[in-house]
């Protein structure tokens, strides 16, 4: 009996371990037909939805040797500023891209959960995109020169009210996270601001520093040093996300009106492999854990917030309903 039992244990182990390299051999084969073996044969282009020395473009350009460095086969990565449009006409190029593991692009959430809903781009939504991963977090900041006579939120808003309309504000593109509680604030507090649409972050910053404009919203990590120096001064954080760096600075939150939200990913062309995805994936992830990457970050204040694929889709998914929900008690969507 013992004899027996010790022979079925074996056979047990033999089965087992053959099962084991038929699935490793059927693996390495799927690999091998995606051509993930000598994934990538030639350069991936990053596209960017931002001008060259915008906000998000610096973070980028500040990333991508650390994911390159952490990709195999020599990868090399080109990078494509495609600015405008709240950052659809550089989405719009992911998606209109083959699916070949070539293309991925930077994205923040307002062309995925805000410009679909109101029928401003050509796909319908961020389900038409392969997801990647998260990258960071963002908080978004009223700001306005150093010379301005209004230092505090609520001066700058009793002029507002005072004086309609006579108040410009530059904004990074129409019905993006940076508008949709700059419209909330106006309906709810019954003011009315002069909204001008510039096509970048680096555009508003430059316009603001000229003092071409009274107001500006802009990235809290691009108002950093201006902010140091006097040149710039932020009166309200209009995210949910609050940085420590900033922790004097009230919110919208705080005042009684409605944050809003905003995290930044990459994607990729929807039918990417999933051999591919995950090779970009790891590649990010191990670069967002390098010392010497998240210093560099952590010093021009970037919150850094790694999500898988699934998390990152989870976050979408919630952002992408209540942003209907804003759409429609705003009644830019009925």
């Amino acid at each position: 009996m013992k004899i027996k039992l010790m022979f079925k244990s074996i056979a047990s182990v033999l089965m087992l371990s053959g099962s084991m390299l038929s699935a490793h051999a059927a693996e390495t084969q799927k690999d091998n037909e995606e051509g993930l073996s000598s994934y990538p044969e030639k350069p991936i282009t990053w596209v960017i939805p931002d001008g060259a020395g915008g906000g998000l473009d610096t973070i980028v350009r500040t990333i991508y040797p650390y994911v390159q460095k952490n990709m195999p086969n020599d990868a090399k990565f080109v990078l494509q500023n495609l600015p405008g449009a709240t950052q659809t006409i550089a989405v719009a190029a992911v998606y209109n891209a083959e699916p070949d593991g070539y293309t991925i692009g930077q994205a923040s959430v307002a062309p995925l959960t805000i410009m679909p809903h109101l029928g401003k781009t050509s796909y319908k939504s961020y389900k038409d995109f392969e997801l990647i991963a998260n990258v960071f977090d963002a908080a978004h900041y009223l700001v306005v020169p150093g010379d301005s006579p209004y230092n505090t939120f609520d001066e700058f808003m009793e002029n507002a009210k005072e004086n309609p309309g006579s108040l410009k504000v530059g904004i990074d593109g129409v019905y993006n996270v940076q508008h949709l509680p700059l419209m909330d604030l106006q309906q709810k507090s019954g003011s009315d601001l002069n909204e001008i649409v510039y096509k970048s972050s680096a555009d508003t910053k430059k316009a603001l520093l000229g003092n071409e404009i009274e107001a500006g919203i802009l990235p809290s990590h691009i108002i950093i040093s201006e902010h140091e120096e006097g040149t710039l001064k932020p009166l309200v954080n209009i995210m949910e996300v609050k940085p420590d760096y900033f922790s004097e600075i009230p919110s919208l939150k705080d005042k009684g009106f409605t944050p809003s939200q905003l995290f930044v990913g990459v994607i990729a062309p929807k039918g990417t492999s999933k051999g591919k995805l995950n090779i970009l994936n790891e590649a990010i992830r191990k670069a967002l854990q390098d010392p010497e990457l998240v210093a560099a970050l952590t010093k021009r204040k970037i919150m850094i917030n790694y999500n898988d694929p699934d998390v990152y889709g989870q976050r979408l998914e919630e952002l992408d309903v209540s942003n209907k929900n804003i759409l429609k008690e705003l009644g830019v969507l009925k």
